[in-house]
């Protein structure tokens, strides 16, 4: 099948456009879950496809915050998509699973935590990266949006 908005090729059964996060289902359709992780999952896309549009299309720009599992390791606020999109025009290759997804819902806001790993190179810089995450979204005129981000880095084991 292909994307209405950007035409470009998806696969079959796909919730999200993984060029341009256009919806291609009615989130009606879909359970609130399912909802919440497919909003994390479009965020991590937009880090894969180097696109801040996906990723800005799934925050509440002005509510933003994040706290980052690469510098600067402080609190970022309203320069957090700035600085991941100047991180995005260096990234040259991404790959990433994810695994034991916890999602709890209270009324309008949501509590989404996984673990995550991911592989890729930025700059010439080859990395290999194991972290937590914990996500807090919002009901915002109808769509679940992330308002804060905390990506925590494990420790690489003892040799």
């Amino acid at each position: 099948m292909f994307c209405p908005n950007c035409g470009k090729k998806v696969d079959e059964g796909s919730n999200f456009c993984q060029y341009c996060g256009f919806r291609l289902v009615s989130l009606e359709k879909m359970p609130v879950k399912e909802v919440l992780r497919n909003t994390l999952i479009r965020r991590i896309e937009g880090i894969k496809h180097r696109n801040p549009k996906i990723i800005e299309a799934v925050v509440l720009k002005e509510k933003y915050t994040k706290f980052d599992d690469w510098p600067p390791f402080e609190l970022q606020e309203s320069e957090a998509l700035s600085n991941e999109a100047k991180a995005l025009k260096v990234l040259k290759r991404y790959e990433y699973e994810t695994r034991s997804w916890k999602i709890e819902i209270f009324g309008d806001c949501a509590l989404v935590t996984f673990m995550i790993r991911y592989r890729g190179t930025i700059r010439d810089l080859d990395f290999d990266v194991r972290s937590r995450v914990t996500a807090f979204l919002v009901k915002h005129e109808g769509e679940w949006k992330i308002v804060h981000e905390h990506w925590s880095r494990l420790p690489k084991p003892m040799p």
